[in-house]
């Protein structure tokens, strides 16, 4: 099957263009994909007619869909484990569009998410774009002395620590840790398709270093979170009705911009695939322990 490639961006992101993912792919098309998707990083399929069950499938030929239990149900689609609803909702007393803050699909567990695919249903006018940043190109940029500092470190990655989950109010945080304990992670990530490094640090949940009180990584940290975002390292996705995307969250970083004032308009559908084991459970014990 032919299609062509269009690059969207300088650092990632392209369009996928003459193929039908709701039919049968052979089996050369999909390498030849998945070859387009480790280049790009972020591959846009536009005006794709997918129900649900043809959603999943397309995901499933890049691995295998999370069935999402660590998420609270309203999130969950009512017929299909593998999909959640990305749309605005209202919790403990306030409006919170869904992915606020920069952060890699559920970097917060020991199996990180390999992938994610959005399917646009219904989109404002204007506003609700979605940004990737490339995590090579932030652990590249770097300065010798500094990766090889990375390099050594891990670093705490819990789900309760993004802006939207911190004001939740305590019941509801204490049962998202329950089904979200912390976790400890590298730092740098090596990928293991391509053997390149990554940075693997998000503000949503990185509060700090492992062995490092959060007095000395707050400056680290708050440095790389700006360095990785900077406008040279991004792809911008103005949506769509009707368009797929399937990114790598091994090397990526994404942000969805709350820059839009109908609050009921923005809904997606997205799976989350399951990626290679990666970092250890902190308990509580543990998670407190560490220098503060």
């Amino acid at each position: 099957m032919e299609f062509e490639i269009k690059p969207l961006a300088s650092a990632l992101g392209a369009e996928i263009i003459g193929l039908d993912m709701s039919q049968p792919i052979d089996d050369d098309t999909q390498a030849r994909l998945r070859q387009a998707w480790l280049k790009h990083l972020v591959l846009l399929f536009r005006g794709q007619q997918l129900t649900p069950e043809q959603m999943i499938a397309f995901s499933r030929r890049f691995a295998e869909p999370h069935t999402h239990t660590n998420y609270e149900a309203e999130l969950r689609h009512p017929d299909h484990a593998e999909l959640l609803l990305v749309k605005s909702r209202h919790v403990a007393g306030r409006d919170v569009r869904f992915g606020e803050q920069w952060h890699s699909d559920m970097s917060f567990t020991t199996r990180p998410a390999l992938a994610s695919v959005l399917y646009a249903r219904s989109m404002p006018e204007t506003g609700g774009d979605t940004v990737w940043a490339n995590m090579y190109m932030a652990y590249e940029t770097l300065s010798e002395p500094l990766r090889r500092f990375l390099d050594t470190l891990e670093v705490v990655h819990d789900l309760n620590n993004g802006t939207t989950h911190r004001v939740r109010p305590t019941a509801m945080i204490e049962a998202s840790r329950r089904r979200n304990p912390p976790v400890r992670q590298p730092a740098v990530r090596i990928h293991p398709e391509t053997g390149r490094k990554a940075l693997f640090v998000n503000e949503w949940a990185c509060p700090q270093f492992i062995g490092m009180t959060r007095e000395e990584s707050q400056p680290i940290l708050e440095m790389l979170f700006r360095h990785s975002t900077q406008p040279e390292f991004q792809f911008r996705q103005k949506w769509k009705r009707d368009d797929l995307l399937i990114w790598d969250n091994r090397c990526t970083i994404h942000l969805a911009l709350k820059d839009y004032t109908d609050f009921s308009s923005r809904e997606l559908m997205r799976t989350s695939l399951v990626g290679e084991p990666s970092g250890v459970l902190l308990t509580e014990q543990e998670y407190h322990g560490v220098p503060a």
